[in-house]
């Protein structure tokens, strides 16, 4: 079973490997298990490549067959390979956790000798609680990323008001009524 984070669901199940066996055995090409599973045909091929193993079937004949079994175990063999080890072992957390001790910062800790890690790894495994650290117990915690304002919707130029943006909006006939208020007012004074 699949116990790490894989994006977009694209790696194929042992349940969709055990589909793939059976109806290899019905006689489907791979076209038509590629649409029943809703994968594309190349991933089906290269399934069937990486589970493919050759059965004796006596006197010197063989036959190859597709197991789900085996491909399953194949993937699984493949995954552990991929995974990039941690660096982080019990020397070099003791050497961290000293120096942490003695009040040094990360950036002061790489520079120390014997720290042969980078500096973003080490708030990583902080971060992380790889070390049996949190980021308070920091003696200057980092700031996150700072978020830039986004420019207003309504923001104007220097030398153009609100004012002349709205007269400009208006149609013909709200800036003679406009106008015609104006007059009134003016006149009744």
């Amino acid at each position: 079973m699949q116990n790490h984070y894989t994006t977009k669901a694209k790696h194929l199940t042992i349940d969709s490997r055990r589909l793939i066996e059976r109806w290899k055995k019905e006689g489907k090409s791979n076209r038509e298990i590629a649409s029943l599973l809703g994968k594309a045909p190349q991933t089906i091929h290269t399934e069937i490549k990486r589970g493919t193993i050759r059965q004796c079937l006596g006197k010197g004949r063989f036959k190859e067959v597709y197991s789900a079994d085996y491909a399953q175990q194949s993937y699984e063999n493949n995954r552990k390979r991929s995974i990039k080890k941690s660096r982080l072992n019990k020397e070099l957390k003791e050497k961290i956790l000293h120096y942490h001790n003695q009040k040094f910062s990360p950036e002061m800790m790489v520079k120390a000798k014997g720290v042969n890690v980078g500096i973003f790894t080490i708030y990583y495994w902080i971060h992380h609680g790889k070390l049996g650290l949190s980021k308070q117990d920091l003696l200057y915690p980092r700031k996150g990323k700072s978020v830039k304002k986004q420019a207003s919707t309504n923001f104007n130029p220097p030398g153009q008001s609100n004012l002349s943006n709205s007269v400009l909006k208006l149609s013909i006939c709200d800036w003679r009524m406009g106008i015609m208020r104006l007059i009134r007012f003016c006149l009744q004074e």
